[in-house]
């Protein structure tokens, strides 16, 4: 809560920011038809920076975009015949419960991952890796994630962290408390009473954040993270909703998050990606999901311009 006073002063510091900008305003742009909200960043990038990146495919677009950093997450390479897709897209964690056992995972390494993998046809899969992930042996299942847990080591040594908000339905493993990414295939060996659907509400998602930034900030002690809400939207619902309205509750859901650790830490600043994207009528490919290349590039440009020390 603020005082009368306190709220003028801040209307008379804010000055024409504190209205939406229409077609006219500096803000807009009119040849990509973006809306780039002015913002003030608590602190700076320098090239050749080391940056840890976490988060949905649109955390992998933004790697891609960063020029002159050291970004770790982009050496990591699994085989084609793996998965047939982006090489280190199998690092893709969308919602607060993985993204926060991932980086508890680099204070605490025994923190054991392979309750995940489960049997599958012609061989093992993990449920924390995307849904296209190809049946493997178990060994090379579990030689996978600590292949993951040795890269997600290297935050220790980084200089900031990039995380990308997905979204709030995930998978709760019942036996072992934990979450995972995707709905475990039907099958007749399958124990379905051990695994159950969780659409996260806010307390449980800012819980897990909020122990996710203390992990990063006072254990491994890296005091610049930049969190963003990925603008790309879920593919598909298991909420019951349709998927435009539970797309919606998920991306306020994280917002709210994201906005109250921004207020909570001075380490914690908030880039709007999501603002930025949703504001441009031509920014989805035809699948209205995937975000395109050269929007991509106008956000990173955009954040690189504020961040960037050298940036011209």
């Amino acid at each position: 809560m603020q005082s009368y006073d306190e709220t003028l002063q801040l209307i008379r510091q804010t000055g024409r920011r504190r209205k939406y900008p229409p077609q006219n305003d500096k803000r807009y742009e009119h040849s990509s038809g973006m809306i780039y909200p002015e913002i003030t960043p608590k602190f700076t990038l320098d090239r050749g920076m080391k940056i840890f990146t976490i988060g949905s495919c649109f955390a992998r677009n933004i790697e891609e975009k960063l020029v002159g950093f050291d970004l770790p997450t982009t050496r990591y390479r699994v085989p084609p015949e793996e998965f047939p897709h982006r090489p280190n897209g199998v690092l893709n964690e969308y919602t607060a419960g993985t993204i926060h056992d991932r980086i508890v995972s680099v204070l605490d390494p025994s923190l054991d991952h392979s309750f995940s993998i489960i049997p599958a046809k012609d061989g093992y899969i993990d449920l924390n890796l995307p849904a296209a992930i190809v049946p493997t042996t178990y060994a090379r299942a579990l030689e996978r994630q600590e292949e993951i847990k040795d890269l997600y080591l290297e935050m220790k040594t980084s200089d900031a962290v990039i995380i990308t908000l997905g979204l709030t339905e995930c998978w709760l493993d019942t036996k072992a408390n934990r979450y995972f990414k995707h709905m475990p295939p039907a099958s007749k060996d399958l124990d379905s009473s051990r695994y159950s659907f969780v659409n996260l509400e806010y307390a449980e998602a800012y819980s897990l954040l909020d122990s996710a930034m203390r992990a990063i900030i006072d254990g491994i002690g890296i005091k610049k993270i930049i969190l963003t809400v990925s603008p790309v939207p879920l593919a598909s619902s298991f909420s019951g909703y349709d998927a435009v309205v539970a797309n919606g509750y998920s991306k306020a859901l994280l917002r709210v998050c994201a906005q109250m650790l921004y207020q909570k830490y001075d380490e914690v600043d908030y880039f709007p990606s999501y603002e930025m994207v949703v504001s441009c009528s031509s920014a989805y490919a035809v699948d209205n999901v995937h975000v395109k290349d050269n929007v991509v590039g106008l956000v990173t440009d955009y954040m690189t311009a504020n961040y960037v020390t050298d940036s011209d």
